[in-house]
């Protein structure tokens, strides 16, 4: 899929059940208060700065100033309650479902290495190493625009051509990176009535505390985000909302940050276990 290309079956499209939160910046300095919340509605002003390369931005961080904060670890697999037994998804969702899967399931003995290349470690991680690899990838990516909508490279094949891909490469490749850390993503792919994109996601927990410790390091970490957004997923069972933050190279004031303001169009929601969401 390219980002800069409408799809032919974006009336198939249905708006996505789903409440993106916002975090203003200015609220977290003491207690976190969600003060914006809005659907994911088509917005006729936004273009997606596609042809922004990673280089033209500060992705300078200020991790060594912000507050210390004590991660209980990766949150564990999220509930997917919904997979409906025997449903069967339209053909062209379903074939981008096993694609995304395969790209981002591929090389994962060259991805653990990438992951020691960026991190360090081989074990323990939280969510300081993956927004050490947000700043990573993204100072590293070029972007490069691919005509080939229906073709996915793996995720390792992106690596190896040094970070060069459009926006699907970018979701595989953080996808890939953060699986193979352990965490826990989805990759959602948002159309507008002149854009499509594809951005991934971090599952940050279904404890709203906890939810919040992470983005209050968010925060912290990148000074200059002028909001931090975030999805919740509300499960059929009405309790449990999850939490997922926002990993798309987007952000405000220029610079680049986990938590950067979504796309706005319809999305369809693709997650690792071959869930679909409309």
């Amino acid at each position: 899929m390219a980002c800069a290309k409408a799809f032919i079956y974006i009336f198939l499209i249905f708006l996505v059940s789903l409440v993106a939160g916002c975090m203003d910046t200015d609220s977290l300095s003491g207690e976190l208060v969600s003060n914006e919340v809005n659907k994911l509605l088509p917005d006729e002003g936004t273009v997606p700065e596609e042809e922004l390369n990673a280089g033209d931005v500060d992705l300078t961080d200020s991790n060594e100033t912000a507050e210390s904060i004590t991660f209980s670890g990766i949150p564990e697999v999220p509930t997917y309650s919904e997979e409906r037994t025997g449903f069967v998804y339209p053909r062209e969702y379903r074939i981008l479902s096993l694609n995304f899967q395969r790209a981002i399931s591929s090389g994962e003995e060259s991805i653990g290495e990438e992951v020691f290349n960026i991190t360090g470690k081989i074990s323990g991680f939280n969510m300081e190493d993956a927004c050490d690899v947000y700043n990573y990838v993204n100072r590293q990516w070029n972007y490069r625009y691919d005509k080939n909508a229906e073709f996915f490279f793996g995720a390792s094949q992106t690596i190896d051509s040094g970070y060069s891909g459009d926006c699907d490469d970018y979701s595989i490749v953080m996808s890939a990176i953060l699986e193979n850390m352990g965490f826990n993503t989805r990759v959602v792919t948002a159309y507008n009535e002149s854009y499509g994109h594809a951005y991934p996601e971090l599952y940050i927990g279904d404890n709203r505390e906890t939810a919040y410790t992470i983005l209050d390091y968010i925060e912290k970490r990148y000074p200059y985000a002028e909001n931090v957004w975030y999805s919740e997923r509300v499960l059929e069972d009405g309790q449990t909302t999850q939490y997922w933050l926002n990993f798309d190279w987007s952000g405000s004031n220029g610079y680049r940050h986990p938590g950067g303001e979504y796309f706005r169009g319809g999305c369809v929601i693709y997650y690792p276990n071959g869930l679909i969401e409309f």
